[in-house]
């Protein structure tokens, strides 16, 4: 491994975004019959001929039948790039592993996210569906996690039926999912601040479970803006395991901006003032101007608002107190530091995904060093704002 960076020496570092990577089978060993038939064949079918040694590969490692590939995974963690790495990373779907992995990477917490296997009930019209699927997803994540308290799993939780989705809540939350990660759109019609959602708040904020925003929450560049009457000229894929794609990238914060503005606008922040929020693999580049926008709202139209003259602090300051969020690896980190406070950002790999880059902890210490942090800066970037957003 190479040398510890300095702004890991003698820190608490946690990270705010990693994936378990399913392998093929692992999501029907967590639902009944009647959801394993109805499932989607999900953004990246497993059955897919390309893939079958990847995954013969990866089964064959974790069973310890390639002890040199191994330890090479082990010695570079993020430095593998290539097509489909993610099922062959070390710890990407054994639990055993994965904790390993923050023994090597040096950190003390780690938030678990699915993989794919969310994609194959989310859009389902069949409730039946939605909410089975969502179930065994909950307790699939919490059994990987299990090998380890340091591995935080987050479940997630459909809005598509408020009496249902708080169900979904209090089961998720009593077997021990860490954070609930839900949908930005506007769903069936209804606000995401729709009063109808408050009991599900409610119970996260006793639980002090965070809500969590993450690449896919919500609609990215919408087709029809692709649709220029000119044929366009395509590598082999633009697209990685998330199916992101340049036009998306730009946009990807739109969904959360709106959602942002009505949970703070309508008073769900007001109302449930220890709900944590956290965004994570939406970058944070937006975040400095969104903070202006909202404030900019209130104090030029809030007064032909009566409900906004309800709110008891700024927008930016719900923001503050409330929502954590992971820049881009790609990012410049230094420069959004600067324009929002130290109580905001997190440190994140999005391991084993290599949309994470190849060496995280080395691009964020650069461009954090370009302004000068100071030692409370980077306490809050590596340690203190996840633990905040988590209640640890």
């Amino acid at each position: 491994m190479e040398a510890i960076a300095s702004h890991r020496q003698g820190r608490t570092i946690h990270d705010a975004d990693s994936h378990m990577v399913e392998p093929k089978g692992w999501f029907e060993n967590y639902v009944t019959d009647y959801v394993a038939e109805h499932l989607d064949p999900g953004l990246f079918p497993l059955d897919l001929p390309e893939l079958q040694p990847v995954l013969e590969q990866a089964t064959e490692r974790v069973a310890g039948n390639d002890p040199e590939l191994t330890e090479a995974l082990r010695s570079n963690l993020f430095g593998h790039p290539g097509k489909y790495t993610q099922w062959t990373a070390y710890g990407a779907y054994d639990g055993a592993e994965r904790s390993r992995s923050l023994d090597l990477m040096g950190v003390s917490g780690q938030l678990v996210f699915p993989g794919q296997a969310v994609t194959r009930f989310m859009r389902s019209k069949d409730l039946d569906v939605v909410y089975g699927g969502a179930d065994g997803l909950n307790r699939g994540m919490i059994d990987f996690c299990s090998a380890d308290v340091r591995l935080l799993p987050v479940g997630h939780v459909p809005l598509n039926d408020p009496e249902r989705a708080l169900q979904c809540t209090k089961e998720a939350v009593a077997q021990g999912i860490k954070a609930a990660w839900i949908k930005s759109d506007a769903i069936d019609g209804r606000s995401p601040a729709h009063v109808a959602y408050d009991p599900i708040w409610e119970t996260l904020q006793e639980a002090r479970v965070p809500i969590v925003l993450h690449i896919g929450s919500g609609v990215t560049m919408p087709p029809a803006y692709m649709n220029t009457g000119v044929e366009r000229e395509l590598e082999e894929s633009l697209t990685n395991i998330e199916s992101t794609k340049p036009h998306d990238v730009p946009v990807l914060h739109h969904s959360i901006e709106r959602w942002l503005t009505c949970m703070i606008y309508n008073g769900v922040l007001e109302r449930f003032p220890r709900l944590m929020i956290g965004l994570v693999e939406l970058g944070a580049s937006w975040i400095p101007a969104s903070l202006r926008n909202l404030d900019m709202g209130v104090s030029a139209l809030g007064r032909f608002d009566k409900g906004l003259k309800k709110l008891s602090v700024k927008p930016s300051e719900y923001v503050q107190r409330q929502v954590r969020a992971t820049p881009f690896h790609m990012e410049d980190t230094g420069w959004i530091l600067r324009n929002v406070g130290k109580d905001i950002l997190m440190f994140n790999t999005d391991y084993p995904h290599p949309e994470g880059g190849s060496d995280p902890f080395g691009s964020f210490e650069r461009s954090l060093n370009a302004v000068a942090p100071t030692i409370a800066e980077l306490d809050h970037f590596y340690g203190k704002n996840f633990e905040s957003l988590m209640g640890l």
